[in-house]
């Protein structure tokens, strides 16, 4: 089936539906976002040369879903515009397949290297408004309807989220609600005839600067006794009192020559403070349920939709990886030697685990009980979201074993333009590649491993889905343990 750009109003801006990364980064622009980076209030990312390379990367996301139509866009079930596949409340597994299959080209388009492209809570508010019955248990009905709304114009107008889901770091030891005598996790403070007043701060917000809005909702448990904590919402970036303190820029400001993923990838991370920020009525999900916290928690089956994201995501990001150690390998030689295969094996087994435990999950999918939302298996995402965090920096491991000293020996761009052109060319060669092809290689695998964004994807993925050993262990936890202990029992009978 054939789709079509959205229908465009006099000014330039779409009328609704899918928009081209212009659109996108020009709402970015002048709209009173307080966005602080090393000391400065950036009034435009668009264009702030630390965030300008990640806001073009993320328009070229956008830009995608029209020169791929078939791909990424389906029909809005409102309005009958174009929209991005990502906002489907899967009701088959062809729905399921069809939203992995958009969301595998986006990771492929960024390497993996970005994890907060706006596909990630797409899915995640097209399941909370699939299980709208979960979100008006307890009187909550208003704050449910408002939900299905939110999601709705979310679809329909393509914006881009960010979200905040802990607490400062203060003391752990603590209920986050007693950390700091209760005030700097974020809780409400009041009310106004426009709406709830929120105060405290939340971390990590990824993805801020780029973003249209940003959301709030339940990320860990609460006690029943710190209602005030219980709130889910979601508001503009721009809203008065919010501000946003972004942590150091690790994108490069070079040629993509000599940085290659540092100069695109760095999709920014920012505590989000509240500063007495009022929350409209209609953006309030939750007020106050602390009940009501945990069990969407437990019961909206977001678990499943998202890691089904994270995992294409993880996916496409191994793949890279292996790539990238197949081709270093492969200009030096170094694979033909067994020790070096079983390493480049080893990336490969991780990659294909990945890749089939997304199928399985899709394979297994059922409709959820007392719904009509359709869930992806959870036992393989189970598994890997566990795994996971341990293989994405095995993976970088590997790669620097593959890589060795060859990273070290990547001269710039301006040495390659300079008067040691003829010495370069001679010793900077591979046995099946011209200098400029293994130079330029070598500093693509050292910024996936070894920059500052190489790191900081590192450290991303061994905490972003929670830790390996609380995610393992929930491993164990939800296993059924019936027939394999039925297995053992009947041994032990005789």
């Amino acid at each position: 089936m054939r789709y079509y750009y959205t229908a465009m109003k006099a000014d330039g801006r779409a009328s609704g539906g899918a928009r081209t990364g212009a659109q996108l980064l020009d709402g970015l622009r002048g709209d009173g976002r307080e966005l602080w980076l090393a000391g400065e209030r950036i009034t435009d990312p668009t264009t702030h040369p630390k965030l300008a390379g990640a806001a073009r990367s993320l328009a070229r996301i956008f830009d995608l879903q029209h020169e791929e139509p078939d791909v990424f866009l389906m029909s809005s079930p409102r309005t009958g515009e174009p929209v991005n596949i990502t906002h489907v409340q899967p009701k088959s597994r062809d729905d399921l397949e069809r939203r992995r299959i958009a969301s595998k080209r986006i990771a492929e388009e960024t390497a993996g290297m970005m994890g907060r492209t706006p596909d990630y809570l797409n899915y995640r508010f097209a399941c909370f408004a699939a299980r709208a019955d979960v979100w008006a248990r307890n009187g909550n009905e208003q704050g449910a309807r408002n939900i299905v709304e939110y999601q709705a114009l979310m679809r329909d107008q393509d914006l881009a989220l960010t979200h905040t889901l802990v607490n400062p770091q203060v003391d752990r030891s603590l209920p986050e609600a007693e950390q700091a005598a209760g005030e700097v996790a974020l809780h409400k403070v009041g009310e106004t005839p426009e709406g709830i007043v929120v105060r405290g701060a939340r971390m990590l917000a990824t993805l801020a600067p780029f973003s249209d809005e940003l959301a709030v909702y339940p990320g860990s448990d609460l006690r029943l006794q710190d209602a005030k904590y219980a709130i889910c919402f979601a508001i503009p970036i721009a809203t008065p009192g919010l501000r946003f303190l972004c942590r150091d820029s690790f994108s490069l400001q070079r040629d993509p020559w000599d940085a290659p993923l540092s100069s695109r990838f760095d999709e920014m991370d920012a505590v989000a403070i509240f500063d007495d920020v009022v929350v409209p009525w209609e953006r309030v999900f939750l007020d106050g349920d602390a009940a009501l916290h945990s069990e969407v928690i437990t019961d909206s089956n977001w678990r499943a939709h998202i890691i089904h994201q994270a995992m294409t995501r993880a996916w496409a990001k191994l793949e890279f990886a292996f790539g990238l150690a197949h081709t270093l390998a492969d200009m030096t030689g170094v694979n033909g030697f067994d020790h070096v295969q079983e390493k480049l094996g080893e990336l490969w087994s991780m990659m294909e685990l990945t890749r089939a435990g997304i199928v399985a999950a899709e394979a297994g999918s059922a409709q959820a009980q007392g719904s009509d939302d359709w869930v992806p298996d959870q036992r393989s995402f189970v598994a890997l979201r566990g795994l996971m965090p341990k293989w994405v920096p095995r993976a970088i491991e590997l790669i620097q074993l593959v890589g060795g000293g060859g990273f070290m020996a990547a001269p710039a761009k301006a040495d390659w333009d300079g008067p040691l052109r003829a010495d370069i060319e001679m010793y900077f060669q591979a046995r099946n590649a011209g200098a400029e092809r293994r130079i330029r290689a070598f500093r693509l695998g050292w910024d996936f491993v070894g920059s500052a964004l190489g790191g900081r994807g590192e450290l991303y993925e061994r905490f972003y889905l929670q830790d390996a050993f609380r995610m393992t262990a929930l491993a164990y936890l939800l296993a059924e343990k019936e027939h394999a202990a039925a297995l053992v029992e009947r041994f032990l009978r005789d």
